[in-house]
């Protein structure tokens, strides 16, 4: 093989390196951009998906937020009626006369609470002048308290009631019959002694719940508790002043003869296991039922 055969041979090999060498830097490029345009297509349709998951779950929190949104103020607006139903039926009680049935059945808390407090007495003295209330040296007007309460009922309905006491146990009466209303004890009225002309034995025949009326102590010319307003009668009827003469019970009111002997089981019974017993004593109160030579079984006051 002479020279320029050698020659031919290696520019024809070469040429073939070249040749292969750029097939080979083609196809290099080409899987290059095509990585580069299915990356990118990739990338786009994960971007694609990523706004969609994100745009549904923006709306998703929308519906959700005004769902919230939509039950707070449903919630706002039955709390609000609420409110409003409960102020009206405390004002439609608050205008309602003494005796009068206020509720049938046990009124809730948040409006029977309010409806035990002192009113002004000045505006009552129209109603017991010169019955209950007389001009005297002894107690004067502005040593009174008249207060508003609420009582449950024989029939178990909640009743207005309505009483007289000294300012020095405004409160403990409150507090005792706000307790006594709350456990359902039961009292069959609560009126003033005017109501009954100030006869102190009509009022226990109705068995009047009451405290002020300024008279004397039966059978003597000794002022009564109850002219002060330190005492208080309760269930009188079936809890009778009862006084022992020659042998035989003497009763006030006298139709409560049946209730003098204590030893019977009867309703609305005041003794040791009364809880109007136990609220009034623990009070600083003297339960007439403990005296010795008469008992006064309605009969509680504070000196």
């Amino acid at each position: 093989m002479n020279d320029r055969e050698r020659r031919r041979r290696r520019k024809r090999n070469q040429r073939f390196k070249v040749f292969t060498l750029s097939l080979f830097c083609i196809f290099a490029i080409i899987c290059f951009f095509s990585f580069i345009f299915l990356v990118k297509i990739k990338y786009k349709d994960s971007a694609i998906a990523a706004k969609k998951d994100f745009t549904e779950n923006m709306k998703i929190q929308d519906l959700g937020t005004e769902s919230e949104s939509g039950n707070d103020i449903i919630q706002t607006e039955e709390t609000l009626s609420e409110v409003l139903n409960v102020e009206k039926e405390y004002e439609r009680i608050l205008s309602l006369s003494p005796g009068v049935c206020a509720f049938q059945g046990y009124l809730p808390e948040e409006t029977a609470g309010r409806l035990f407090y002192e009113g002004d007495i000045t505006q009552e003295l129209p109603r017991i002048q010169g019955i209950s209330y007389q001009e005297n040296p002894h107690v004067a007007l502005t040593d009174l308290a008249y207060l508003r309460m609420l009582y449950y009922g024989l029939d178990g309905n909640t009743y207005v009631g309505e009483m007289i006491v000294n300012q020095k146990i405004k409160e403990d009466v409150l507090h005792i019959f706000r307790e006594l209303y709350e456990n359902r004890y039961p009292i069959e009225r609560m009126v003033l002694v005017d109501e009954y002309a100030g006869e102190d034995e009509a009022s226990m025949e109705a068995n009047n719940t009451s405290a002020f009326n300024y008279r004397t102590i039966a059978g003597s010319d000794k002022l009564s508790n109850h002219s002060y307003g330190m005492a208080v009668d309760l269930n009188p009827k079936y809890n009778p002043y009862v006084k022992q003469v020659n042998g035989s019970s003497i009763c006030q009111p006298e139709s409560s003869g049946a209730y003098a002997d204590r030893t019977k089981e009867f309703d609305y019974k005041i003794d040791e296991y009364d809880l109007a017993y136990q609220l009034f004593t623990q009070a600083g109160f003297t339960w007439g039922g403990s005296w010795n030579s008469v008992k006064d079984y309605q009969h509680f006051e504070k000196e």
